[in-house]
């Protein structure tokens, strides 16, 4: 909806006002500042109009009642029914925004009105009489927030670069939390020192005496109470459509980001359901060559045929894009260093549905870390299997006759090649270093250091000690345990992320309709098998579709959400490549050991070895030194 910024006892109007510019690609719309002289504090807003399009929903908002002032980032889907219980109360509202809604909710209820809001949000309410601020995130943490907490001061933001406008800020990187093994950074940490990621379902208060406390005031319970497959299809049903039926809820036109798979499909079918004009629907198309060389279904096939089915307004985009300007751009919009090149193909489609006057995106994104959708999850339930009837040695000997097999060449990928060599990898390895090692596009143990230079071990490094810590914690089957790490570190920190990010970069909103926090909360109650099913995976959402879609798309092969990287890489970034990763420009920076990044690059364009995943994470991460770091 919006990018918020607050300088809390540091900075000046100025360089907040330099922060609100930072982030107007979020908020097209208006901006705002407002600055307290006597507390040397202030709160700004850039503004996506979507719910109350009039002045009178603009930010900061003061409650003159209580003093408060607010700057919120989201949308609040039952403001309605919250609006109605506040005003049962006696409080009055000039708006007809969500925003005032939150604002009253808080001086009501304080915290506790947190677990009232259904939705995405950050927000920050800070009262300069009181000199008290509250911070607080949405649970699934589908909105990001970052902080600075230094000499009493207080700096928060939607995005980081607006925090890099404070001039009492040192810029400087946290190579401890570049030095990580997967392609993201985990929170708290964010690649930048000191500056730091709020947790999803937690908030801060700042006390008068500058002193400040994070809680969680939400968390995901694993129970696997539910067995009963009727029941949990019925449940399931009803939350589906009463998600979709609330976040349609917008003042300007709503379309839906369709891949063709079966979150995005179930999605719009019902979206149409609720609608009475057509659905704009928005779907990406690869050129034939890079779908080889990446070794992918045409996704776009699926999308047209749910499009012809149901009558959408069907917008294909043919992905052809001047990556050599592109990469550079969605470094900078992402802030953290998150090498996943799929943010391009979503700032794409965000592109053309913002032309075609479209400004909020449905998604399925979330829906494999929640129903067990990975390729990952079911290949560390066969390693199960695979460990109990073939003999380790037998092991040992096909993994070596296979890693020997080339993954790829100059016109193809061979994608079960290389499915084949990452499942031999790590099946004969326990459960927790299994399920780590599966969902790590990159760097094993075995290849950590050869990576780094003067790094920590792979075993102290901060992703390692986290899933560990979430996966021992976790109370239930390893399929459960898995998707309750996935869902509460590689969705948020990675796939939330950059979503938010490259979709914001366009001015649209995303809004990720199938992790809706009581979906969330059904499915880590239900038993296992209702995820995965013999081969079956999301199986309990599969059967609920099956009311909805055609059964051609709710059991097509399982095609991830990607860009044409392999492509790229060795055709368009080719000479990039050998210009950011120079061997003396790796060496000068001092993280990554030259000679190894020469090998990954070789043996990726010999054909040998698939090692685009790792160059690609080599690429953006120079980008990113470079972009704020080296001007």
């Amino acid at each position: 909806m919006c990018g918020i910024v607050g300088f809390i006892n540091c900075g000046s109007k100025h360089e907040l006002i330099e922060g609100v510019k930072a982030l107007k690609h979020r908020g097209p719309d208006s901006d705002d500042a407002q600055w307290f002289d006597a507390n040397k504090s202030g709160l700004g807003h850039a503004r996506l109009s979507i719910i109350d399009l009039s002045p009178s929903g603009s930010q900061p908002m003061i409650d003159k009642n209580s003093g408060n002032w607010i700057v919120f980032n989201g949308e609040i889907y039952n403001y309605k029914d919250i609006r109605a219980e506040l005003e049962k109360s006696g409080y009055q509202f000039s708006s007809g925004s969500d925003t005032e809604v939150v604002l009253y909710a808080f001086h009501k209820w304080k915290e506790e009105c947190l677990n009232k809001f259904n939705g995405m949000f950050t927000f920050c309410i800070y009262n300069p009489e009181k000199k008290e601020t509250f911070i607080a995130r949405d649970r699934l943490g589908i909105k990001p927030l970052y902080y600075l907490h230094q000499n009493n001061a207080l700096a928060f933001s939607s995005e980081i670069k607006a925090i890099l406008k404070l001039k009492e800020y040192v810029r400087e990187p946290d190579i401890a939390a570049m030095q990580t093994p997967v392609h993201f950074q985990i929170t708290p940490y964010t690649g930048f020192k000191n500056i730091y990621k709020l947790p999803a379902g937690h908030f801060i208060k700042m006390d008068t005496e500058n002193n400040i406390t994070i809680k969680k005031y939400w968390d995901i319970i694993i129970s696997e109470e539910l067995s009963d497959e009727k029941a949990a299809a019925e449940e399931l049903d009803y939350l589906i459509n009463d998600a979709v039926k609330l976040n349609l809820i917008s003042d300007i036109p709503v379309g839906v980001m369709l891949s063709g798979g079966l979150d995005s499909s179930i999605l719009a079918a019902l979206m149409q359901k609720q609608m009475d004009q057509p659905l704009n629907s928005f779907t990406i198309k690869f050129e034939k060559k890079d779908l080889k060389l990446q070794g992918n279904v045409d996704d776009s096939y699926y999308a047209k045929l749910m499009a012809d089915k149901f009558g959408f307004k069907h917008h294909e985009l043919l992905i052809k894009p001047n990556i050599t300007e592109l990469l550079p751009k969605m470094v900078y919009h992402l802030d953290e260093p998150i090498a996943d090149p799929s943010a391009i193909n979503t700032f794409l489609i965000a592109k053309a549905a913002k032309e075609k006057g479209i400004s909020v995106l449905l998604t399925g994104m979330g829906a494999d870390e929640v129903f067990g959708g990975y390729r990952a999850h079911l290949a560390c339930l066969k390693a199960e299997t695979y460990q109990k009837f073939v003999p380790k040695f037998a092991r040992d000997l096909t993994q070596g006759l296979v890693s020997k097999l080339p993954e790829t060449n100059s016109k193809r990928n061979y994608k079960y090649i290389r499915w084949i060599k990452r499942f031999l990898e790590v099946a004969s390895l326990g459960q927790f270093e299994r399920h780590l090692s599966i969902m790590n596009t990159g760097l094993r143990e075995d290849t950590f250091n050869k990576y780094f230079v003067n790094a920590m071990s792979f075993k102290e490094s901060y992703y390692y000690q986290l899933q560990k810590k979430k996966f021992d914690e976790a109370k239930g089957s390893y399929l459960t345990k898995m998707c309750l790490c996935d869902s509460k570190i590689y969705m948020p920190d990675h796939n939330l992320t950059y979503s938010d990010k490259s979709m914001m970069a366009a001015g649209v909103e995303g809004r990720p309709t199938l992790i809706d926090h009581r979906i969330v909360e059904l499915m880590f109650k239900v038993k296992p098998e209702l995820r995965i099913k013999g081969n079956t995976q999301k199986y309990l959402l599969k059967k609920v579709s099956e009311k909805y879609i055609p059964h051609e798309i709710i059991y097509r092969p399982k095609a991830p959400f990607s860009a044409p990287m392999r492509g790229w890489l060795k055709n368009e970034l080719k000479e990039m490549v050998n210009d950011v990763l120079a061997y003396d420009t790796v060496k000068a920076r001092g993280v990554y050991d030259a000679d190894y990044v020469q090998k990954l690059i070789k043996n990726n364009q010999s054909g040998l070895e698939d090692n685009s995943q790792l160059i690609w994470r080599l690429m953006v991460n120079e980008i990113w030194f470079k972009t704020f770091f080296n001007n």
